[in-house]
């Protein structure tokens, strides 16, 4: 049954569960997933990005933190686990599967051969059930495809975005369409949409095509929305380093408001001061139910942040 909220679509909103987290329904009561990136280019914690050595005492640090105001603010975590090499992907995953028991993003950095080796060994580890791929593209071969139905790997994020798209929020969806039938076709069953930001512009687009693609399809959707941060190079001259983490929290902030089902936040070391604020937002989002007498379950931010 819908609820009557912020948002009324006249699509059934659906909530997959991926690993431990259940992820996307009607904003308010589904507490926003928040994904962030670790072992990406030029984290520090990273030693040798070709053979995956770490710090692994940093990396424990981190990642406790981050289970930690996860569990405070009660919004779900998953980990973007990037990588350049296909030996790095491997130790990347395994180590962030015994460190944590959140999902865990298969992220290639655009690297066809790193993305199969990622899913390879998510198949020879017993983990597809808390793994997705992050992401196919319009650009992604058939053998990524092959592989992903091989595998039978069920969990995948789609990057509604292109060259095309760019400055266009139908583009976005149209995109989208073609996404999600070689995602179907190929086996996937959890299908998350990522509809793209490169700068402030496209955040505002890619917002837009949230909500398109809430209406038509009901399935979780959200961005990368720090990207627009990332590439706002009059930020730091204009208005000193001290501008940076507001506007990255805030950029967060822009798709949950408008209904993002999860937010690619960047770092995993922005998530002390990232969750908070996006938990203060659901909570406002959850009051909109109250006329309804309708309430979030109690793990919801709503009941752990006061």
């Amino acid at each position: 049954m819908e609820t009557e909220a912020l948002f009324d679509y006249t699509t059934q909103q659906k909530t997959l569960e991926i690993g431990n987290v259940k992820i996307g329904g009607t904003p308010g009561l589904a507490p926003t997933v928040l994904i962030g990136s670790i072992f990406y280019s030029k984290d520090k914690i990273v030693l040798d990005p070709k053979t995956g050595e770490v710090d692994r005492s940093e990396t424990e640090r981190i990642l406790h933190a981050l289970v930690e105001v996860s569990e405070k603010t009660g919004l779900p975590s998953m980990l973007d686990v990037v990588a350049s090499s296909s030996t790095a992907i491997r130790k990347y995953l395994s180590l962030a599967a015994d460190l944590t028991d959140m999902p865990l993003l298969i992220d290639g950095s655009g690297s066809e051969e790193v993305n199969l080796s990622g899913i390879d060994f998510a198949r020879e580890a017993g983990l597809l059930d808390r793994v997705m791929l992050n992401s196919l593209t319009s650009e992604t071969g058939d053998a990524t495809y092959d592989r992903i139905k091989d595998s039978k790997l069920k969990n995948t994020l789609l990057l509604a975005f292109s060259k095309e798209a760019m400055a266009s929020a139908m583009k976005r969806v149209e995109t989208a369409d073609v996404l999600i039938g070689k995602a179907a076709k190929a086996g996937a069953t959890n299908i998350l949409i990522d509809t793209g930001v490169v700068d402030l512009l496209t955040l505002g687009l890619a917002c837009k095509a949230m909500q398109l693609l809430k209406e038509k399809y009901g399935l979780p959707v959200g961005c990368g929305a720090h990207n627009a941060v990332n590439m706002w190079t009059g930020l730091v001259p204009k208005f000193g380093k001290e501008a940076k983490m507001p506007a990255l929290v805030g950029s967060s902030l822009m798709p949950v408001v408008l209904g993002a089902d999860f937010v690619l936040y960047g770092p995993v070391k922005y998530a002390p001061t990232v969750f908070p604020s996006v938990a203060m937002i659901d909570t406002a989002l959850s009051g909109v139910l109250l006329e309804k007498r309708i309430r979030p379950d109690r793990q919801h931010p709503r009941f752990k942040i006061g």
